[in-house]
């Protein structure tokens, strides 16, 4: 949980960052920096994707459903690798309600093959609401993000050595020539 407010805090002050935006078909790669995002949108108030960091990737859904902030709520995912019930938190990014996705790895399969993956998301009235999203680009959309993320980690982990300032550079004996 812990890991998970960082994160949400590093989300939420990328979201409105604009960066490089690569479109792969139906999906977007959104290459802002700390924070990247792959991401397919359906209809003006539905989106479905990855937020990425150097140290975490986060699958969400973002409908336009009211929840409360660190609820957690069960959801429906279908597409042709896997069907699941899995879990999804509500958490405010931004200003903007998401719903995380989680195990992360059951959504990955679900992304992996097909053309469609759908959620459904049970409502209080007994009901369900349902999204269907493109999936046309998400693996190319996804791998970059993620590629953005490792090399961003590498950089973070071996940064450029420099040099120690006013201090003469240490010779060896092959550097001396008589």
């Amino acid at each position: 949980m812990k890991r998970l407010a960082i994160i949400v805090l590093l989300l939420a002050s990328n979201v409105a960052s604009a960066g490089e935006k690569v479109a792969y078909l139906n999906w977007v790669a959104d290459l802002s920096g700390q924070v990247n995002e792959a991401y397919t949108i359906n209809g003006p108030q539905s989106s479905f994707g990855m937020f990425c960091s150097t140290d975490k990737c986060l699958f969400y859904l973002h409908q336009a459903l009211r929840c409360q902030p660190g609820e957690k709520y069960s959801v429906l995912m279908n597409s042709p690798p896997i069907s699941a019930a899995i879990r999804m938190e509500c958490t405010l990014i931004g200003g903007n309600l998401f719903q995380i996705l989680e195990p992360f790895d059951q959504v990955m399969k679900g992304v992996q093959n097909g053309e469609t993956i759908g959620f459904a998301v049970a409502l209080q009235s007994g009901a369900f609401a349902a999204n269907t999203f493109s999936l046309l680009g998400a693996k190319q959309a996804i791998n970059r993000v993620m590629q953005e993320a490792n090399q961003s980690k590498l950089k973070k982990q071996n940064p450029p050595a420099t040099p120690p300032q006013n201090q003469a550079p240490k010779s060896s004996a092959r550097d001396i020539k008589i």
